[in-house]
Protein backbone atom coordinates (compact mmCIF):
# COMPACT_ATOMS: atom_id res chain seq x y z
CA UNK A 1 0.00 0.00 0.00
CA UNK A 2 0.89 3.85 -0.59
CA UNK A 3 2.37 6.06 2.05
CA UNK A 4 -0.52 8.05 1.70
CA UNK A 5 -3.02 5.45 3.32
CA UNK A 6 -1.32 5.27 6.30
CA UNK A 7 -0.70 8.76 6.72
CA UNK A 8 -4.53 9.35 5.83
CA UNK A 9 -5.61 6.92 8.43
CA UNK A 10 -3.44 8.50 11.51
CA UNK A 11 -4.61 11.64 10.43
CA UNK A 12 -8.17 10.75 10.67
CA UNK A 13 -7.49 8.11 13.87
CA UNK A 14 -5.59 11.67 15.75
CA UNK A 15 -8.74 13.86 14.26
CA UNK A 16 -11.10 11.02 15.26
CA UNK A 17 -9.52 10.79 18.94
CA UNK A 18 -8.69 14.26 19.34
CA UNK A 19 -12.60 15.54 18.76
CA UNK A 20 -13.88 12.44 20.79
CA UNK A 21 -11.63 13.61 23.85
CA UNK A 22 -12.59 16.94 24.00
CA UNK A 23 -16.44 16.15 23.45
CA UNK A 24 -16.27 13.80 26.08
CA UNK A 25 -13.72 16.49 27.78
CA UNK A 26 -10.90 13.48 28.48
CA UNK A 27 -7.83 15.81 29.52
CA UNK A 28 -5.17 13.04 31.05
CA UNK A 29 -2.93 11.21 28.70
CA UNK A 30 -4.14 7.66 30.10
CA UNK A 31 -8.18 9.12 29.48
CA UNK A 32 -7.06 9.84 25.78
CA UNK A 33 -5.26 6.81 25.39
CA UNK A 34 -8.28 4.84 26.00
CA UNK A 35 -10.11 6.87 23.53
CA UNK A 36 -7.44 6.59 20.81
CA UNK A 37 -8.10 2.51 21.22
CA UNK A 38 -11.41 2.38 20.96
CA UNK A 39 -11.17 4.58 17.82
CA UNK A 40 -8.89 1.96 16.01
CA UNK A 41 -11.09 -0.85 17.17
CA UNK A 42 -14.12 0.24 15.93
CA UNK A 43 -11.94 1.46 12.33
CA UNK A 44 -11.02 -1.89 12.46
CA UNK A 45 -14.03 -3.31 13.41
CA UNK A 46 -15.80 -1.40 9.81
CA UNK A 47 -13.02 -2.43 8.01
CA UNK A 48 -13.48 -5.97 8.66
CA UNK A 49 -17.06 -5.93 8.01
CA UNK A 50 -17.08 -4.23 4.52
CA UNK A 51 -14.13 -6.71 3.99
CA UNK A 52 -16.47 -10.05 5.23
CA UNK A 53 -19.60 -8.18 3.32
CA UNK A 54 -17.73 -7.81 0.28
CA UNK A 55 -16.39 -12.13 0.78
CA UNK A 56 -20.19 -12.67 1.59
CA UNK A 57 -21.31 -10.71 -1.36
CA UNK A 58 -19.02 -13.28 -3.56
CA UNK A 59 -19.75 -16.40 -2.04
CA UNK A 60 -23.61 -15.87 -2.57
CA UNK A 61 -22.85 -14.81 -6.28
CA UNK A 62 -23.86 -11.04 -6.18
CA UNK A 63 -21.08 -9.45 -6.35
CA UNK A 64 -17.63 -10.32 -9.14
CA UNK A 65 -14.49 -11.49 -6.95
CA UNK A 66 -11.89 -8.63 -7.47
CA UNK A 67 -12.16 -6.93 -4.29
CA UNK A 68 -8.26 -6.47 -2.63
CA UNK A 69 -7.35 -5.04 0.78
Amino acid sequence: MSVRYYLITTVLVLALTAAISLWREKHSWKEILGVMVQVIAALVLIAALVAGGAKLLVMLGIAQSGFNL
